[in-house]
């Protein structure tokens, strides 16, 4: 382009030619940091591994968290997000298997919504449907991309954990809705990262993009209602830049 541009500058006004040159430039220099950012990788240091991060968790330390699920690999990724939220620790959460829709999902228990807020039973549910495909994914998800999504539940958690009970009523009411439902998973995501999942739940939303078996109707939900990859890479990258002096 800059190139072409030297070529038929000599034809131009000069004032011309001093916009097109530092327009040519800007241009390049966008082109140069958006191929840089999309080509990055998430840095190996970063990712969790099942063996290290299951000898580092002590289960017991927040005896409020039970599990009622066997598979043990997505068990330690519940407490390894957990210990990203610890004002979570005394909130009775609860891991159980479920027919749901979705891969997972964060409700608190109908009856302890009318309790007060230290006596209430959040659930996080696993999809248990034999032949959905989103239960499939839970059964292959790699363990540092099933703690980007423990991480995002519990964030919803954390969400309710801050509400009244008849402000849960209105979130589930107002959850119907495509404007509010995007702007609620998206800020959940939001929230994910601010704890340092960010990683995590970047591998995460590239394992659902990339699964070739999960269809194209969950894909786009996926990609509109949530931060898609590069969204998440962004803003991870914008948390680890060093604070201006």
């Amino acid at each position: 382009m800059y190139g072409i541009f030297n070529h038929v500058q000599r034809f131009m006004p000069k004032s011309t030619v001093k916009y097109g040159r530092n327009l040519c430039l800007s241009l390049l220099c966008c082109s140069l940091s958006v191929a840089s950012l999309l080509g990055q990788t998430v840095p190996d240091g970063v990712r969790l591994r099942y063996e290290e991060t299951k000898a580092g968790i002590d289960t017991a330390a927040c005896p409020a968290h039970v599990t009622d699920i066997s598979n043990d690999s997505l068990i330690v990724a519940f407490f390894a997000a957990a210990g990203y939220y610890p004002e979570l620790c005394g909130v009775n959460i609860r891991l159980r298997y479920g027919a749901i829709k979705t891969s997972m999902a964060a409700r608190p228990s109908l009856w302890s919504v009318l309790c007060k807020r230290n006596k209430r039973v959040y659930y996080l549910i696993v999809n248990q449907r034999t032949k959905s495909a989103q239960a499939r994914l839970l059964r292959e998800i790699p363990f540092n991309a099933s703690v980007g999504l423990m991480g995002h539940e519990l964030a919803h958690v954390l969400d309710y954990s801050t509400q009244s009970g008849w402000e849960i009523f209105c979130t589930g009411i107002r959850y119907l809705g495509k404007n509010y439902r995007r702007r609620m998973e998206r800020q959940t995501d939001a929230t994910a990262i601010s704890r340092g999942l960010g990683w995590s739940l970047y591998d995460y939303a590239q394992y659902v993009v990339n699964s070739t078996f999960i269809g194209k109707k969950y894909r786009r939900y996926k990609l509109t209602c949530y931060m898609t990859p590069e969204e998440i890479m962004n803003e991870q990258l914008q948390l680890s830049l060093p604070a201006s002096p």
